[in-house]
C-alpha cells in the first residue's frame, strides 16, 4: 500500500471516529438532585445497546432525545455461605449491602419509548470546567453498611437539541439482478447483529424491512442456490489469519465452519467474520433433509491479556437443511450489496446508489 494511500486511509478513519462522537449540548440529572450541564458524548465508534425482552437494540446517540434510569427492584443484601455441604442451612456475615437494579427507558424523537436493561455505557460531559465522566449502569451495588438512599446514581440524560428521526420502517432498493422473484433479503445490524428480514413492498426490487434505528447494517440476499452477501473486496489475510486461529475455541453443534471472510470495522474498531456452518455429523431428523447449514456472522473482541480474539456476538443470515452428502449452497461476496447508502428513509443498494 503507498504511503498516500496510507495517509488518505487514516483521514478517512479519523473523519469517521469524529461524526461517531458528535457530542450534544445537554443535562445529567442525579437521583440526590445535583445536575451536571455540558457537551455530552459516548466513547467514538459505541452507541446505546438495549435489551428490550429478549432483543437487543442498537442505537446511536443522536436517535435519543431522553434516557431515563429507575429503580426495577431494590434490596439490602448480606454475604453467606453454607457451612455443611449438602445442606440448605446458610451462614450469613457482616452487615448488609444495598443492590438495586435499574431498568431503562431511551425516548426517541417521535415520543416512542424503549424500555429495557441497558449495557453499562459511558457518557463523557464537557464543559467549560472539565471533562467528566458519568457511567449508566445497569446494576448498582454498595458497600456493607450503606443504605440505597447512598446509591447515587444518574436518573436522567436529556439533550437540548432535536434528535433525529427514526422511522419504523425502512425501505430498500436493491439492483434488478439481485432483486428477481422469491428472493429472500436479511439485513443484520453491526454490533448488536439484529436480523431485519425485508419483504416486498410492490415494485421490482424495492423491500420493507424494520427499522435499523440508525445503525449500519450487513446485507444478504437467498435466491434459488445461491447466497450473495455484502463484503469488502480487498481480504485482510492478516485479519482472516487471527480469526481462524479463534473458531476453535468457539465451537459449536456444527463441525464445518467455512471462513468466507473476516472484516475491521474503522469507527467501532470491531472485527466480523462470515462463515458458512453445517453439520456432517449424524443428527436426530428422522427426515430424508437431515443435516442442517447456516450462514452466520460473528462478532470479535480482543482478549484482555492475550493477543487472540473472543466471541463476543452471534447472529446469522439464512440457514435451511440439506440432505446427506449434499453439498451446501454456494456463496458469494458481493461488491454490490456492500454499497448501501441512506437517503430519507430509503436504503439504496449499488454503485453510485444508484441501484444499478
Amino acid at each position: 500500500m503507498s504511503k498516500s494511500v496510507q495517509v488518505e486511509l487514516l483521514l478517512l478513519l479519523a473523519c469517521g471516529l469524529a461524526a461517531a462522537a458528535e457530542p450534544r449540548p445537554g443535562r445529567i440529572e442525579f437521583s440526590d438532585g445535583k445536575l451536571l450541564g455540558g457537551k455530552i458524548s459516548l466513547t467514538p465508534g459505541s452507541a446505546l445497546q438495549l435489551h428490550v425482552g429478549t432483543q437487543l437494540r442498537t442505537l446511536s446517540l443522536d436517535r435519543v432525545q431522553e434516557i431515563r434510569l429507575s429503580p426495577e427492584k431494590e434490596s439490602l443484601e448480606q454475604h453467606y455461605r453454607f457451612p455443611e455441604a449438602g445442606k440448605a442451612i446458610k451462614e450469613t456475615s457482616g452487615q448488609p449491602y444495598p443492590v438495586r437494579l435499574l431498568k431503562t427507558t431511551l425516548v426517541l424523537a417521535d415520543g416512542e419509548t424503549l424500555t429495557g436493561h441497558l449495557y453499562t455505557t459511558v457518557l463523557y460531559v464537557e464543559n467549560d470546567d472539565a471533562t467528566q465522566k458519568v457511567i449508566l449502569l445497569a446494576k448498582q451495588s454498595g458497600r456493607e453498611g450503606q443504605a440505597l438512599e447512598d446509591l447515587v446514581y444518574p436518573a436522567r440524560v436529556v439533550f437540548a437539541d432535536s434528535a433525529v428521526a427514526t422511522e419504523a420502517t425502512s425501505r430498500l432498493k436493491l439492483p434488478a439482478s439481485l432483486a428477481s422473484p422469491g428472493a429472500e433479503v436479511v439485513a443484520l445490524t453491526r454490533g448488536a447483529l439484529v436480523r431485519l428480514a425485508a419483504t416486498s413492498a410492490g415494485p421490482p426490487g424495492e423491500f420493507q424491512m424494520p427499522s435499523s434505528l440508525g445503525a449500519q447494517f450487513f446485507l444478504a440476499v437467498h435466491l434459488g442456490a445461491k447466497l450473495s452477501v455484502g463484503w469488502p473486496t480487498q481480504p485482510d489475510p492478516q485479519l482472516i489469519a487471527r480469526v481462524r486461529a479463534a473458531l476453535p475455541n468457539s465451537s459449536d453443534f456444527f463441525d464445518d465452519r467455512k471462513l468466507l471472510g473476516a472484516f475491521r470495522d474503522a469507527r467501532s474498531g470491531e472485527i466480523y467474520s462470515l462463515l458458512l456452518a453445517s453439520r456432517q455429523a449424524a443428527t436426530t431428523l428422522d427426515q430424508d433433509r437431515s443435516q442442517p447449514w447456516r450462514l452466520e456472522l460473528c462478532r470479535w473482541k480482543q482478549d484482555t491479556v492475550s493477543p487472540r480474539l473472543l466471541l463476543a456476538g452471534q447472529g446469522y443470515f439464512f440457514r435451511g437443511l440439506g440432505a446427506k452428502n449434499e453439498s451446501v449452497p454456494a456463496v458469494e461476496l458481493s461488491a454490490m450489496l456492500w454499497q448501501v447508502r441512506k437517503q430519507g428513509d430509503t436504503w439504496t443498494v449499488g454503485n453510485n446508489g444508484t441501484g444499478d
